[in-house]
Formats: structure tokens, sequence, C-alpha cells
């Protein structure tokens, strides 16, 4: 069921009426004829007119053809029943004040009215009211059909009115988690207007701190470290508490022989991150550095998270190759390739020993 559907169903509350002749009624003054036909009334306020032995009023048929067309605007009559409400005096006020009324103990009814009002007048504002209905309706229901309607509600909100900042907004919220370049497009239509521009400054700066931590990453992983640290380094004072940030950045001064600034990371990560990696990464800078039992201590712990690495199993042996311990040595990279044959650096080495 799609949201055309949904709201259709309501029409079958409706029963129709034949006016055998011309009704004219007097609204504010204003005289209106009703011509002969067939004009839709809610069953519930025909069951009370019976019980109460009421006579049928206008604003009877008016909430009729009001109901048709918030919840059946393609209905066969439906564009007669506009031209015979917009000739009502002050029905954009009627319809507003129903939807106040009806708001927050009938929701539903809100969205109807709503609907109809945006037939008599599609103004910008009562589109983005009836956006905000549909939102509050979807956290109450949690019906999908209400979020594809919103979707496609503010897209075309959007498209009617380019600067029109509270579509932009909430579409930009929709495509953060989903496409960084339409987040960024629709918030910065949103800027112009200060009840979104704070915010949506916030999402556009954190959709750069992202996207430049992103290429921080890729620059490092395509063998560029001090490009990839102008990146990481402003990134990491804006956000002290990626730690991912910081594990590259170790990385990068590693790779770029800064050992002991690597060092400086990562024993900044290890109080609250120990993982193999971090782990490794700090045996590695050890080693560099001269200080292979030292760093065969963080290996050995690295070990412990993963012990079929080989790589890891493979740093340990160097270590032991350069304390001159051939035998633990060889021991670590016949384990090594125990652990995975295809380990082409643990066999050069132990082909270097023999």
């Amino acid at each position: 069921m799609n949201y055309k559907e949904y709201f259709k169903k309501e029409a079958q509350n409706l029963i129709f009426i034949e006016l055998e002749r011309p009704l004219t009624i007097s609204l504010n003054n204003t005289t209106i004829t009703l011509p002969q036909g067939d004009y839709p009334i809610d069953s519930k306020s025909l069951i009370n007119i019976a019980q109460n032995k009421n006579n049928l009023t206008a604003q009877n048929i008016i909430d009729g053809m009001i109901m048709i067309l918030g919840c059946d605007p393609d209905f066969p009559h439906a564009e007669f029943y506009l031209a015979t409400l917009k000739k009502i005096p002050n029905i954009e006020s009627y319809l507003i004040h129903q939807i106040e009324e009806n708001k927050n103990n009938n929701l539903k009814r809100a969205i109807i009215y709503i609907n109809a009002l945006i037939k008599l007048n599609p103004k910008k504002e009562f589109q983005m009211n009836r956006i905000y209905l549909l939102m509050d309706y979807y956290q109450k229901t949690n019906l999908s059909l209400l979020q594809d309607e919103i979707l496609e509600s503010l897209k075309s909100l959007c498209d009617q009115y380019i600067d029109f900042a509270a579509p932009n907004f909430y579409l930009g919220e929709y495509y953060l988690d989903k496409d960084y370049d339409m987040a960024k497009h629709y918030l910065r239509r949103s800027l112009n207007d200060q009840r979104f521009a704070k915010k949506a400054q916030e999402y556009l700066t954190k959709i750069e701190a992202i996207e430049s931590y992103d290429k921080a990453v890729d620059l490092l992983k395509e063998g560029y470290p001090m490009e990839a640290l102008k990146l990481l380094i402003p990134h990491i004072e804006q956000n002290p508490n990626n730690l991912d940030a910081k594990y590259y950045a170790a990385v990068a001064y590693r790779e770029l022989q800064n050992y002991h600034k690597a060092l400086y990371y990562l024993q900044d990560l290890l109080q609250t991150l120990e993982t193999e990696e971090v782990l490794n990464e700090i045996g590695l800078n050890l080693a560099f550095l001269g200080y292979f039992n030292e760093a065969i201590e963080y290996f050995q712990r690295a070990l412990k998270h993963r012990p079929q690495d080989s790589s890891i199993i493979t740093n340990i042996g160097v270590c032991y190759l350069n304390l001159n311990d051939s035998t633990n040595a060889q021991k670590y990279f016949q384990l090594a390739l125990q652990k995975n044959p295809n380990d082409e650096i643990a066999r050069q080495w132990l082909n270097n020993l023999n």
C-alpha cells in the first residue's frame, strides 16, 4: 500500500447524498448556490443527524467536500468540489483552525485537512506544514509509506522553491548518511535562514572533516604520508576523540621515519585502545629505533589478539635476528610459514638465514 491508497481508504467513511435541485446557502453574509448533484457526507455526521433528529447543514456538506479533496484528490468530482469550496469565504481560515484542532488528537485527520488546504492554496508554507505533520505521523506510526511521501514532498518543494530553507535542510539531514554530495547541496541552500543556519553549518563542517579524513587515509595508502598528515593533524585537533585518525597519523610518522612522534600518538592510543594494530605499530617503531627487546614484548602482546597473524610473527623473528639470536629468529620465521605458507616475506628471511 502506498501513501495515496492509505489515505484514500478514508473516503470509504463518506456517504454520498443527492441534491435533486440546487441548494442556496448563506455563509458569512455570502450566498452560495450548490448545484444539484452528489455530495459527500461523513457517515458519522449522518448517524449523529439521525440520532438527534437534526437537519442536514451546509457545514456537513462542506466538511464532506473537504474530506474528499484531502483523502482522494483524484475523485471524479474533486475539481467541482474544489471550485465550490473556493467560493466559500474564509475557507482557508476554517481549514487552518481544523488542522490546529486535530493535530494533537487526530493527526491523520489534520493531514487530510491540510491536503485539502494545499489544493486550495499551494503556497510553500502550507506545503511545509503538511510535511511537518507527516513527520509527526511517521514518528508515531513508523509507516514506511509516510517516509517515502515525506521524501518526495521535500524534493518537490525544493524544486518549486530552490532557496526555501526548511525543505532543503531536512533533505540535507536525510542524505547525511547516504550521499555527502547531496547532503552538502541541500544544506548549503538552508544557510539563508537563521532557524537552520547554525545546525546546517555544523553538518557541513562535520562532512568536511569526514571527507578530509577519508582523503588523508587514501593519501597514506597511496604512499603520501606528508600530504596525509597535513589533513590528519587539523582533523585530530578538531576531533580529538577520533582514535582512527591518531592511528593513521602514527603510521604516517613512521613512514616518514619520525618514530618518536609516531610513538607519542600510539602511547596515547594505547590508554584507551589496545588492539593488535596499535601494539604492532608500537613494536615496529621501537624496532626501527633499535629497541628490539621492547619491540618483541609489544609484538607478543599483539600476537595474543591475533595468534594466526604471520606478519606479527615475522616481525618477532626479525627482532631476534637483529639481536643476533638466529635460533629464535629461525623458529619464528618457520612458525610464520606454518600459519601462512604464502607469506613470502617470512620465507625470504628464512632463506637468508640458511
